[in-house]
């Protein structure tokens, strides 16, 4: 294989010489070549891989993008939901126990299984990401409570002729024939002569005046009532639904423990029997264990006018009868 040669132009003696090329003159020609082909890869590299975009990145960055906005709308959605939750909760506390006479909801309710939840938590690291998680593992918490809290009151609700029948919701005399001569609260005690909690109201009316049941129940006790003492010859309705109805110091009794009495049915007759200064009834009604306010269940036997004058009469400060 013949020698390449090149030829120079010798600025000295004006002429071409011929110039032996050699093998180190082939490697640095083509070294250079490489370097520059180099050099150009790797601009070109370094302004695709920063400021383009292959197909795959554009497609995970829109795919991105509509993951966002339903992220927003997701969490959006669950703060509605949060307010919703919230004002049926109200709802529940504030309106549908009340209508039936319910104890308010256990906070301490027994909750579902969330191990699941805890476990997408712990591999959470994205901040809004996990605050939303936490939004939902609660919110999934309270729905699960209310629904239990639902439960209960649908049961009342379909007790709820029952319940009705059985609050005491009517005077235990009749009207006409008595008078209320003191309230529920601080009162002077006839015959200790100082003030302690009366806890029912007193009915003053004609010994043998007839006494009724103020709502449907089954009598518990009847004569001298074991742990009532000075109340004398007493009458005790269980009415189930946390009520129970005490009648005070009768003459004597018309029914006898274990039977079944509506409201309205004749249960005793007033009298002045144990601790008592005066022919009266002392009435009381006992809910889920603590006398309550009778003067809140005579809804059913007054006019407006009558319920509000009854009241009044309640609230004075005075002496009871027993």
């Amino acid at each position: 294989m013949a020698k390449k040669h090149k030829y120079a132009f010798d600025i000295h003696t004006l002429s071409v010489k011929q110039v032996r090329v050699t093998a180190k003159d082939h490697l640095r020609k083509w070294g250079g070549y490489l370097a520059i082909g180099i050099a150009f890869f790797g601009a070109a590299l370094f302004f695709s891989f920063y400021f383009l975009d292959t197909p795959k990145e554009r497609q995970l960055r829109r795919e991105l993008d509509s993951y966002n906005r339903q992220y927003k709308q997701l969490e959006k959605r669950v703060d509605q939901l949060t307010t919703v939750l919230s004002d049926v909760q109200g709802r529940d506390q504030d309106l549908y126990r009340m209508i039936f006479e319910a104890e308010p909801p256990k906070s301490a309710m027994r909750t579902p299984d969330l191990h699941e939840y805890e476990a997408i938590r712990e591999h959470v690291s994205d901040g809004d990401v996990y605050r939303t998680t936490e939004k939902i593992n609660n919110l999934y918490k309270d729905l699960y409570k209310q629904s239990k809290s639902f439960d209960e009151i649908y049961k009342l609700v379909k007790n709820k002729n029952a319940m009705m029948a059985a609050m005491p919701a009517i005077l235990p005399v009749n009207k006409k024939s008595v008078r209320l001569v003191s309230g529920f609260g601080m009162r002077l005690h006839p015959i200790f002569r100082m003030f302690r909690m009366h806890t029912g109201i007193d009915f003053a009316g004609p010994k043998g005046t007839p006494v009724y049941a103020t709502g449907d129940g089954v009598v518990r006790s009847s004569g001298d009532l074991k742990g009532y003492s000075g109340y004398g010859i007493s009458v005790l309705i269980n009415h189930g639904f946390g009520y129970q109805t005490l009648y005070a110091h009768l003459s004597k009794t018309a029914v006898l423990p274990g039977k079944k009495v509506k409201r309205g049915d004749l249960i005793g007759y007033i009298g002045s029997t144990g601790t008592s200064t005066g022919t009266h009834l002392h009435y009381e009604v006992i809910l889920n264990g603590r006398q309550v306010n009778p003067i809140y269940y005579f809804f059913n036997d007054l006019s407006p006018d009558e319920y509000e004058e009854a009241i009044r009469q309640a609230s004075e400060i005075n002496q009871s009868l027993s």
